[in-house]
Protein backbone atom coordinates (compact mmCIF):
# COMPACT_ATOMS: atom_id res chain seq x y z
CA UNK A 1 0.00 0.00 0.00
CA UNK A 2 1.24 3.45 -0.93
CA UNK A 3 2.35 5.71 1.91
CA UNK A 4 1.46 9.39 2.28
CA UNK A 5 -1.81 9.10 0.40
CA UNK A 6 -4.93 10.72 1.84
CA UNK A 7 -8.64 11.05 1.19
CA UNK A 8 -10.42 14.32 1.94
CA UNK A 9 -13.76 13.64 3.61
CA UNK A 10 -16.50 16.26 4.05
CA UNK A 11 -19.44 15.58 6.36
CA UNK A 12 -22.16 18.22 6.01
CA UNK A 13 -24.25 17.19 9.00
CA UNK A 14 -27.37 19.00 10.08
CA UNK A 15 -25.71 20.25 13.27
CA UNK A 16 -21.96 20.13 12.60
CA UNK A 17 -19.91 20.24 9.41
CA UNK A 18 -16.56 18.41 9.41
CA UNK A 19 -13.69 18.13 6.98
CA UNK A 20 -11.03 15.50 7.60
CA UNK A 21 -7.91 14.03 6.03
CA UNK A 22 -7.72 10.24 6.41
CA UNK A 23 -4.99 7.90 5.24
CA UNK A 24 -5.50 4.49 3.64
CA UNK A 25 -5.37 2.67 6.98
CA UNK A 26 -8.29 4.67 8.39
CA UNK A 27 -6.17 7.00 10.54
CA UNK A 28 -7.50 10.55 10.83
CA UNK A 29 -4.63 13.03 10.38
CA UNK A 30 -6.61 16.17 10.91
CA UNK A 31 -10.15 17.42 11.27
CA UNK A 32 -11.76 20.85 11.03
CA UNK A 33 -15.36 21.55 12.02
CA UNK A 34 -17.90 24.32 12.38
CA UNK A 35 -21.51 24.59 13.52
CA UNK A 36 -24.06 24.58 10.74
CA UNK A 37 -26.21 27.70 10.98
CA UNK A 38 -29.74 26.35 10.72
CA UNK A 39 -32.54 28.91 10.57
CA UNK A 40 -35.48 27.61 12.61
CA UNK A 41 -38.79 29.46 12.55
CA UNK A 42 -41.81 27.49 13.70
CA UNK A 43 -42.25 24.54 11.37
CA UNK A 44 -39.62 25.94 8.97
CA UNK A 45 -36.00 24.75 9.06
CA UNK A 46 -33.66 26.27 6.48
CA UNK A 47 -30.00 26.85 5.61
CA UNK A 48 -28.31 29.65 3.68
CA UNK A 49 -26.73 27.65 0.84
CA UNK A 50 -24.10 30.21 -0.09
CA UNK A 51 -22.97 30.59 3.52
CA UNK A 52 -22.78 26.81 3.92
CA UNK A 53 -20.64 26.33 0.80
CA UNK A 54 -18.37 29.27 1.67
CA UNK A 55 -17.69 27.93 5.17
CA UNK A 56 -17.28 24.34 3.93
CA UNK A 57 -14.70 25.29 1.31
CA UNK A 58 -12.87 27.41 3.92
CA UNK A 59 -12.84 24.41 6.29
CA UNK A 60 -11.22 22.29 3.56
CA UNK A 61 -8.44 24.85 3.22
CA UNK A 62 -7.99 25.01 7.00
CA UNK A 63 -7.61 21.26 7.47
CA UNK A 64 -5.02 21.10 4.67
CA UNK A 65 -3.10 24.00 6.18
CA UNK A 66 -3.35 22.63 9.72
CA UNK A 67 -2.03 19.18 8.79
CA UNK A 68 0.53 20.54 6.31
CA UNK A 69 -0.37 17.69 3.98
CA UNK A 70 0.83 18.17 0.42
CA UNK A 71 -2.35 18.62 -1.72
CA UNK A 72 -0.73 16.39 -4.36
CA UNK A 73 -0.98 13.53 -1.83
CA UNK A 74 -4.76 13.90 -1.58
CA UNK A 75 -5.94 11.27 -4.03
CA UNK A 76 -9.71 11.86 -3.85
CA UNK A 77 -12.53 13.87 -2.31
CA UNK A 78 -15.84 12.51 -1.01
CA UNK A 79 -18.69 13.98 0.97
CA UNK A 80 -21.88 13.18 2.79
CA UNK A 81 -24.75 15.35 3.92
CA UNK A 82 -27.86 15.24 6.01
CA UNK A 83 -30.54 13.23 4.23
CA UNK A 84 -33.78 14.75 3.03
CA UNK A 85 -34.63 18.38 2.47
CA UNK A 86 -34.08 20.34 -0.74
CA UNK A 87 -31.14 22.26 -2.23
CA UNK A 88 -32.46 23.90 -5.40
CA UNK A 89 -30.54 25.52 -8.27
CA UNK A 90 -31.72 27.89 -11.00
CA UNK A 91 -30.50 27.87 -14.61
CA UNK A 92 -27.41 29.90 -13.65
CA UNK A 93 -26.41 27.36 -11.00
CA UNK A 94 -27.33 29.67 -8.13
CA UNK A 95 -29.58 28.82 -5.19
CA UNK A 96 -33.28 29.39 -5.89
CA UNK A 97 -33.87 30.10 -2.20
CA UNK A 98 -32.61 28.91 1.17
CA UNK A 99 -32.23 25.16 1.42
CA UNK A 100 -34.91 23.27 3.36
CA UNK A 101 -33.62 20.73 5.90
CA UNK A 102 -34.93 17.35 6.99
CA UNK A 103 -36.19 18.89 10.26
CA UNK A 104 -38.73 21.01 8.36
CA UNK A 105 -42.40 20.12 8.94
CA UNK A 106 -44.21 22.57 6.66
CA UNK A 107 -45.55 19.70 4.54
CA UNK A 108 -47.07 17.73 7.45
CA UNK A 109 -50.70 18.70 6.70
CA UNK A 110 -50.19 17.91 3.03
CA UNK A 111 -48.96 14.40 3.86
CA UNK A 112 -51.98 13.91 6.12
CA UNK A 113 -54.25 15.03 3.27
CA UNK A 114 -52.71 12.57 0.81
CA UNK A 115 -53.07 9.83 3.43
CA UNK A 116 -56.80 10.50 3.82
CA UNK A 117 -57.18 10.48 0.02
CA UNK A 118 -55.28 7.14 -0.22
CA UNK A 119 -52.62 8.71 -2.44
CA UNK A 120 -49.66 6.50 -1.62
CA UNK A 121 -46.49 5.65 -3.54
CA UNK A 122 -45.32 3.01 -1.04
CA UNK A 123 -45.48 0.20 -3.61
CA UNK A 124 -42.73 1.99 -5.52
CA UNK A 125 -40.66 3.72 -2.82
CA UNK A 126 -41.20 1.33 0.13
CA UNK A 127 -41.26 4.44 2.27
CA UNK A 128 -44.01 5.79 4.49
CA UNK A 129 -43.78 9.44 3.46
CA UNK A 130 -42.25 11.85 5.96
CA UNK A 131 -41.94 15.64 6.19
CA UNK A 132 -38.39 15.99 4.91
CA UNK A 133 -38.84 14.13 1.63
CA UNK A 134 -38.59 15.83 -1.74
CA UNK A 135 -42.09 15.34 -3.19
CA UNK A 136 -44.14 16.89 -0.33
CA UNK A 137 -41.67 19.77 0.02
CA UNK A 138 -41.70 20.47 -3.71
CA UNK A 139 -45.49 20.35 -3.79
CA UNK A 140 -45.60 22.81 -0.88
CA UNK A 141 -43.35 25.19 -2.82
CA UNK A 142 -45.52 24.77 -5.92
CA UNK A 143 -48.60 25.77 -3.92
CA UNK A 144 -47.08 28.44 -1.67
CA UNK A 145 -43.95 29.83 -3.40
CA UNK A 146 -44.77 29.60 -7.09
CA UNK A 147 -42.09 32.07 -8.14
CA UNK A 148 -39.40 30.01 -6.42
CA UNK A 149 -40.82 26.79 -7.81
CA UNK A 150 -40.77 28.10 -11.38
CA UNK A 151 -37.07 28.98 -11.08
CA UNK A 152 -36.02 25.40 -10.25
CA UNK A 153 -33.64 23.90 -12.79
CA UNK A 154 -31.99 21.18 -10.67
CA UNK A 155 -33.12 19.40 -7.52
CA UNK A 156 -30.17 18.54 -5.30
CA UNK A 157 -29.52 17.48 -1.72
CA UNK A 158 -27.02 18.79 0.81
CA UNK A 159 -23.89 16.91 -0.25
CA UNK A 160 -24.74 17.44 -3.93
CA UNK A 161 -24.65 21.21 -3.51
CA UNK A 162 -21.11 21.01 -2.14
CA UNK A 163 -20.08 18.62 -4.94
CA UNK A 164 -21.47 21.11 -7.43
CA UNK A 165 -19.33 23.88 -5.93
CA UNK A 166 -16.27 21.63 -6.16
CA UNK A 167 -16.82 20.16 -9.64
CA UNK A 168 -19.46 22.19 -11.48
CA UNK A 169 -21.41 18.93 -11.99
CA UNK A 170 -24.96 18.21 -10.81
CA UNK A 171 -25.44 14.66 -9.59
CA UNK A 172 -26.76 12.65 -6.68
CA UNK A 173 -26.25 9.08 -5.54
CA UNK A 174 -28.68 6.21 -4.94
CA UNK A 175 -28.64 6.53 -1.14
CA UNK A 176 -29.71 10.19 -1.18
CA UNK A 177 -32.26 9.86 -3.99
CA UNK A 178 -33.96 6.83 -2.43
CA UNK A 179 -33.89 8.41 1.05
CA UNK A 180 -35.82 11.35 -0.40
CA UNK A 181 -38.50 9.11 -1.92
CA UNK A 182 -37.56 9.78 -5.55
CA UNK A 183 -36.49 6.26 -6.52
CA UNK A 184 -38.51 3.23 -7.52
CA UNK A 185 -36.68 0.69 -5.37
CA UNK A 186 -37.57 -2.20 -7.69
CA UNK A 187 -36.16 -0.56 -10.83
CA UNK A 188 -33.55 1.47 -8.87
CA UNK A 189 -34.30 4.46 -11.05
CA UNK A 190 -36.42 7.60 -11.27
CA UNK A 191 -40.08 6.86 -12.02
CA UNK A 192 -42.34 9.36 -13.81
CA UNK A 193 -45.45 7.40 -12.76
CA UNK A 194 -44.52 7.97 -9.12
CA UNK A 195 -44.34 11.75 -9.59
CA UNK A 196 -47.57 11.75 -11.63
CA UNK A 197 -49.36 10.10 -8.68
CA UNK A 198 -48.70 13.24 -6.62
CA UNK A 199 -49.27 15.72 -9.45
CA UNK A 200 -45.53 16.38 -9.67
CA UNK A 201 -44.67 14.96 -13.11
CA UNK A 202 -42.93 18.21 -14.07
CA UNK A 203 -40.01 17.49 -11.70
CA UNK A 204 -38.68 14.59 -13.80
CA UNK A 205 -36.48 16.77 -16.03
CA UNK A 206 -35.10 18.62 -13.00
CA UNK A 207 -33.69 15.54 -11.27
CA UNK A 208 -29.89 15.17 -11.27
CA UNK A 209 -27.88 12.38 -12.83
CA UNK A 210 -27.66 9.26 -10.66
CA UNK A 211 -24.35 7.70 -9.66
CA UNK A 212 -23.05 5.01 -7.37
CA UNK A 213 -21.61 6.29 -4.11
CA UNK A 214 -18.05 5.25 -4.97
CA UNK A 215 -18.19 6.38 -8.60
CA UNK A 216 -16.02 9.32 -9.70
CA UNK A 217 -18.50 11.98 -10.84
CA UNK A 218 -16.16 14.89 -11.52
CA UNK A 219 -12.93 16.68 -10.69
CA UNK A 220 -11.89 19.70 -8.64
CA UNK A 221 -12.21 22.80 -10.83
CA UNK A 222 -9.67 25.59 -11.07
CA UNK A 223 -11.87 27.95 -9.04
CA UNK A 224 -12.49 25.33 -6.34
CA UNK A 225 -8.75 24.61 -6.18
CA UNK A 226 -8.07 28.28 -5.44
CA UNK A 227 -10.70 28.39 -2.69
CA UNK A 228 -9.80 25.09 -1.00
CA UNK A 229 -6.10 24.51 -1.59
CA UNK A 230 -6.87 21.21 -3.32
CA UNK A 231 -5.15 20.30 -6.58
CA UNK A 232 -7.14 21.04 -9.73
CA UNK A 233 -8.23 17.73 -11.26
CA UNK A 234 -8.47 15.77 -7.99
CA UNK A 235 -11.27 13.19 -8.45
CA UNK A 236 -14.54 13.57 -6.54
CA UNK A 237 -16.80 10.57 -5.85
CA UNK A 238 -20.61 10.45 -5.66
CA UNK A 239 -20.74 10.25 -1.87
CA UNK A 240 -23.47 9.17 0.56
CA UNK A 241 -26.12 10.42 2.91
CA UNK A 242 -24.58 10.78 6.36
CA UNK A 243 -26.54 7.83 7.78
CA UNK A 244 -24.96 5.37 5.35
CA UNK A 245 -21.52 6.92 5.81
CA UNK A 246 -21.82 6.32 9.56
CA UNK A 247 -22.87 2.72 8.97
CA UNK A 248 -19.80 2.06 6.82
CA UNK A 249 -17.56 3.80 9.36
CA UNK A 250 -19.08 1.57 12.06
CA UNK A 251 -17.86 -1.46 10.14
CA UNK A 252 -21.28 -2.76 9.05
CA UNK A 253 -21.58 -4.10 5.52
CA UNK A 254 -23.79 -7.20 5.86
CA UNK A 255 -26.82 -8.58 7.73
CA UNK A 256 -25.00 -9.29 10.99
CA UNK A 257 -25.78 -6.19 13.08
CA UNK A 258 -28.11 -3.29 13.75
CA UNK A 259 -26.68 0.20 13.37
CA UNK A 260 -27.63 2.72 16.07
CA UNK A 261 -26.81 6.36 15.41
CA UNK A 262 -27.38 8.67 18.36
CA UNK A 263 -27.34 12.30 17.31
CA UNK A 264 -30.06 14.78 16.44
CA UNK A 265 -31.95 11.79 15.09
CA UNK A 266 -32.42 8.36 16.61
CA UNK A 267 -31.44 6.36 13.53
CA UNK A 268 -31.90 2.62 13.72
CA UNK A 269 -31.23 0.46 10.70
CA UNK A 270 -30.27 -2.91 9.27
CA UNK A 271 -28.89 -4.02 5.92
CA UNK A 272 -30.86 -6.54 3.87
CA UNK A 273 -30.36 -8.28 0.54
CA UNK A 274 -34.06 -7.81 -0.16
CA UNK A 275 -36.50 -4.93 0.22
CA UNK A 276 -38.31 -5.22 3.56
CA UNK A 277 -42.02 -4.50 3.12
CA UNK A 278 -43.68 -3.79 6.47
CA UNK A 279 -46.26 -1.35 7.87
CA UNK A 280 -44.13 -1.14 11.03
CA UNK A 281 -40.88 -0.02 9.35
CA UNK A 282 -40.67 3.63 8.36
CA UNK A 283 -38.83 3.19 5.08
CA UNK A 284 -36.16 1.41 3.04
CA UNK A 285 -33.44 2.90 0.84
CA UNK A 286 -30.65 1.67 -1.42
CA UNK A 287 -27.44 0.95 0.48
CA UNK A 288 -23.88 2.03 -0.44
CA UNK A 289 -23.54 -1.39 -2.06
CA UNK A 290 -26.33 -0.77 -4.57
CA UNK A 291 -27.14 -4.51 -4.59
CA UNK A 292 -28.40 -4.24 -1.00
CA UNK A 293 -31.03 -2.26 0.85
CA UNK A 294 -31.22 -0.52 4.21
CA UNK A 295 -34.34 -0.65 6.39
CA UNK A 296 -34.64 2.39 8.69
CA UNK A 297 -36.83 3.52 11.56
CA UNK A 298 -35.95 7.02 12.72
CA UNK A 299 -37.08 10.12 14.60
CA UNK A 300 -35.40 13.23 16.12
CA UNK A 301 -35.45 11.79 19.67
CA UNK A 302 -31.85 10.90 20.49
CA UNK A 303 -28.79 12.55 22.09
CA UNK A 304 -30.01 15.97 20.93
CA UNK A 305 -32.20 15.89 24.06
CA UNK A 306 -29.15 15.95 26.33
CA UNK A 307 -27.57 18.66 24.19
CA UNK A 308 -30.76 20.74 24.49
CA UNK A 309 -30.83 20.32 28.28
CA UNK A 310 -27.20 21.36 28.68
CA UNK A 311 -27.44 24.31 26.28
CA UNK A 312 -30.90 25.67 27.04
CA UNK A 313 -31.22 24.88 30.75
CA UNK A 314 -27.80 24.81 32.39
CA UNK A 315 -25.54 26.98 30.24
CA UNK A 316 -28.09 29.79 29.90
CA UNK A 317 -28.33 29.90 33.69
CA UNK A 318 -24.50 30.12 33.91
CA UNK A 319 -24.45 26.89 35.93
CA UNK A 320 -21.58 25.27 34.06
CA UNK A 321 -17.93 26.28 34.33
CA UNK A 322 -16.55 23.09 32.78
CA UNK A 323 -15.89 22.17 29.16
CA UNK A 324 -18.12 19.61 27.50
CA UNK A 325 -15.74 16.69 28.00
CA UNK A 326 -15.55 17.47 31.74
CA UNK A 327 -19.33 17.86 31.90
CA UNK A 328 -19.96 14.45 30.34
CA UNK A 329 -17.44 12.84 32.70
CA UNK A 330 -19.07 14.50 35.71
CA UNK A 331 -22.54 13.38 34.60
CA UNK A 332 -21.44 9.75 34.22
CA UNK A 333 -19.75 9.79 37.63
CA UNK A 334 -22.84 11.16 39.36
CA UNK A 335 -25.57 9.12 37.70
CA UNK A 336 -23.57 5.93 38.20
CA UNK A 337 -24.73 6.18 41.83
CA UNK A 338 -28.43 6.23 40.91
CA UNK A 339 -30.19 2.91 41.50
CA UNK A 340 -32.52 2.19 38.64
CA UNK A 341 -34.97 0.21 40.76
CA UNK A 342 -35.39 3.25 43.03
CA UNK A 343 -35.67 5.86 40.28
CA UNK A 344 -39.15 6.98 39.29
CA UNK A 345 -38.43 9.90 36.97
CA UNK A 346 -39.32 9.33 33.31
CA UNK A 347 -38.30 11.53 30.39
CA UNK A 348 -40.13 11.67 27.06
CA UNK A 349 -37.68 12.76 24.32
CA UNK A 350 -40.18 14.47 22.00
CA UNK A 351 -38.78 18.00 21.90
CA UNK A 352 -39.04 17.75 18.09
CA UNK A 353 -41.99 16.33 16.16
CA UNK A 354 -41.65 12.53 16.11
CA UNK A 355 -43.49 9.64 14.52
CA UNK A 356 -43.28 7.97 17.92
CA UNK A 357 -45.74 10.46 19.39
CA UNK A 358 -48.95 11.83 17.92
CA UNK A 359 -49.56 14.70 20.33
CA UNK A 360 -47.13 14.44 23.23
CA UNK A 361 -44.14 16.77 23.40
CA UNK A 362 -40.99 16.60 25.53
CA UNK A 363 -41.64 16.10 29.24
CA UNK A 364 -40.26 14.99 32.60
CA UNK A 365 -42.69 12.89 34.64
CA UNK A 366 -42.64 11.80 38.28
CA UNK A 367 -39.95 14.02 39.80
CA UNK A 368 -40.24 15.70 43.19
CA UNK A 369 -38.17 17.68 45.69
CA UNK A 370 -36.08 14.64 46.59
CA UNK A 371 -34.60 14.42 43.10
CA UNK A 372 -31.43 16.13 41.93
CA UNK A 373 -30.45 17.43 38.53
CA UNK A 374 -28.64 14.13 37.94
CA UNK A 375 -31.90 12.24 38.34
CA UNK A 376 -33.26 14.38 35.51
CA UNK A 377 -30.20 13.78 33.32
CA UNK A 378 -30.34 10.05 34.08
CA UNK A 379 -33.96 10.03 32.90
CA UNK A 380 -32.86 11.77 29.66
CA UNK A 381 -30.32 9.00 29.05
CA UNK A 382 -33.00 6.39 29.67
CA UNK A 383 -35.72 8.13 27.64
CA UNK A 384 -33.39 8.40 24.65
CA UNK A 385 -32.64 4.65 24.82
CA UNK A 386 -36.36 3.92 25.13
CA UNK A 387 -36.94 5.81 21.87
CA UNK A 388 -34.26 3.72 20.16
CA UNK A 389 -35.91 0.61 21.64
CA UNK A 390 -39.25 1.60 20.09
CA UNK A 391 -37.60 1.89 16.67
CA UNK A 392 -35.70 -1.40 17.05
CA UNK A 393 -38.98 -3.02 18.07
CA UNK A 394 -40.51 -1.78 14.80
CA UNK A 395 -37.63 -3.30 12.82
CA UNK A 396 -38.09 -6.58 14.67
CA UNK A 397 -41.84 -6.54 13.93
CA UNK A 398 -40.85 -6.24 10.27
CA UNK A 399 -38.92 -9.50 10.58
CA UNK A 400 -35.41 -8.08 11.07
CA UNK A 401 -33.45 -9.89 13.78
CA UNK A 402 -29.86 -9.12 14.76
CA UNK A 403 -27.70 -10.40 17.64
CA UNK A 404 -25.73 -7.21 18.25
CA UNK A 405 -25.53 -3.55 17.32
CA UNK A 406 -22.81 -0.98 16.65
CA UNK A 407 -23.50 2.45 18.11
CA UNK A 408 -22.14 5.80 16.92
CA UNK A 409 -22.93 9.43 17.64
CA UNK A 410 -23.08 11.28 20.93
CA UNK A 411 -24.15 8.40 23.19
CA UNK A 412 -21.25 6.22 21.99
CA UNK A 413 -18.82 8.49 23.89
CA UNK A 414 -20.33 7.50 27.25
CA UNK A 415 -19.61 3.99 28.55
CA UNK A 416 -22.49 4.32 31.00
CA UNK A 417 -24.92 5.25 28.22
CA UNK A 418 -23.65 2.41 26.01
CA UNK A 419 -24.23 -0.04 28.87
CA UNK A 420 -27.78 1.29 29.22
CA UNK A 421 -28.32 0.60 25.50
CA UNK A 422 -27.08 -2.96 26.02
CA UNK A 423 -29.22 -3.55 29.13
CA UNK A 424 -32.41 -2.11 27.62
CA UNK A 425 -32.07 -3.58 24.12
CA UNK A 426 -30.84 -6.85 25.68
CA UNK A 427 -28.05 -7.27 23.16
CA UNK A 428 -24.31 -6.74 22.81
CA UNK A 429 -23.38 -3.16 21.90
CA UNK A 430 -20.10 -2.37 20.14
CA UNK A 431 -18.24 0.92 19.67
CA UNK A 432 -15.38 1.70 17.28
CA UNK A 433 -11.96 3.22 17.96
CA UNK A 434 -12.59 6.08 15.55
CA UNK A 435 -15.44 8.15 16.97
CA UNK A 436 -15.81 10.16 13.74
CA UNK A 437 -17.43 7.25 11.91
CA UNK A 438 -19.09 9.45 9.28
CA UNK A 439 -15.86 10.73 7.76
CA UNK A 440 -14.28 7.27 8.05
CA UNK A 441 -17.23 5.85 6.09
CA UNK A 442 -16.54 8.42 3.37
CA UNK A 443 -12.89 7.36 3.24
CA UNK A 444 -13.99 3.74 2.82
CA UNK A 445 -16.30 4.77 0.00
CA UNK A 446 -13.48 6.62 -1.76
CA UNK A 447 -10.85 3.89 -1.56
CA UNK A 448 -13.42 1.46 -2.90
CA UNK A 449 -14.06 3.74 -5.87
CA UNK A 450 -10.33 4.00 -6.58
CA UNK A 451 -10.00 0.18 -6.46
CA UNK A 452 -7.44 0.33 -3.64
CA UNK A 453 -9.21 -2.58 -1.91
CA UNK A 454 -10.98 -5.58 -3.46
CA UNK A 455 -14.46 -4.89 -2.10
CA UNK A 456 -16.41 -3.24 0.70
CA UNK A 457 -15.69 -6.05 3.17
CA UNK A 458 -11.96 -5.85 2.50
CA UNK A 459 -11.90 -2.04 2.91
CA UNK A 460 -13.84 -2.15 6.18
CA UNK A 461 -11.68 -4.94 7.61
CA UNK A 462 -8.56 -2.86 6.87
CA UNK A 463 -9.88 0.50 8.11
CA UNK A 464 -12.37 -0.09 10.98
CA UNK A 465 -11.39 -1.30 14.46
CA UNK A 466 -13.69 -2.19 17.36
CA UNK A 467 -13.00 -0.34 20.61
CA UNK A 468 -15.40 -1.69 23.26
CA UNK A 469 -18.06 -4.34 23.82
CA UNK A 470 -20.96 -4.00 26.27
CA UNK A 471 -22.88 -7.12 27.30
CA UNK A 472 -26.45 -6.97 28.67
CA UNK A 473 -27.22 -7.45 32.35
CA UNK A 474 -30.35 -9.64 32.52
CA UNK A 475 -31.38 -8.44 35.98
CA UNK A 476 -31.21 -4.80 34.89
CA UNK A 477 -33.11 -5.64 31.71
CA UNK A 478 -36.02 -6.91 33.81
CA UNK A 479 -36.11 -3.63 35.76
CA UNK A 480 -35.80 -1.52 32.62
CA UNK A 481 -38.64 -3.41 30.90
CA UNK A 482 -40.93 -2.59 33.84
CA UNK A 483 -39.95 1.07 33.49
CA UNK A 484 -40.41 0.87 29.73
CA UNK A 485 -43.93 -0.48 30.22
CA UNK A 486 -44.69 2.51 32.45
CA UNK A 487 -43.09 4.83 29.86
CA UNK A 488 -45.43 3.45 27.19
CA UNK A 489 -48.46 3.63 29.50
CA UNK A 490 -47.91 7.30 30.32
CA UNK A 491 -47.19 8.14 26.68
CA UNK A 492 -50.38 6.43 25.55
CA UNK A 493 -52.45 8.31 28.13
CA UNK A 494 -51.05 11.71 27.12
CA UNK A 495 -50.94 10.90 23.42
CA UNK A 496 -54.60 10.00 22.95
Amino acid sequence: MEKNKYTLCIDNGLSIVKTALIDLTGKIFGIESFKNEVINDGCYSEVDMNLLSKKTLAAIKKVIQKTKVNPAEIISVGNSGHGGGLYLLDKSGNPVRNAITSMDSRSASLIDKWGKENIDGYSKTYAHMWNGQAIPLLYWLKENERKSYNKINKILFCKDWIKYKLTGKCSTDYTDASNSGLINLLSKNYDSDLYKLYGMEDIYDKLPELSKSEEVIGYITKDAAVETGLMEGTPVVGGLIDVVACILGSGIYDESAFSLISGTWSINSAISRNIIKSPDIMYSIIFADANKFLALDVSPTSAVNLEWFLSEVLEKMNCINLNRKQIYKKIDEEILNIKIDESNVLYFPFIYKSILSKKMEGAFYGFNASHSIYDLIYSIYEGVVFSHYMHIDNLRKGGIKRNHAVISGGASNSNLWCQMFSDILNMEILTTKVSEVGVLGLAICQVLGLSIFKNLKDAINKMVRIKSSFKPNKDKNIIYMKRYAEFKRIKQLLDS
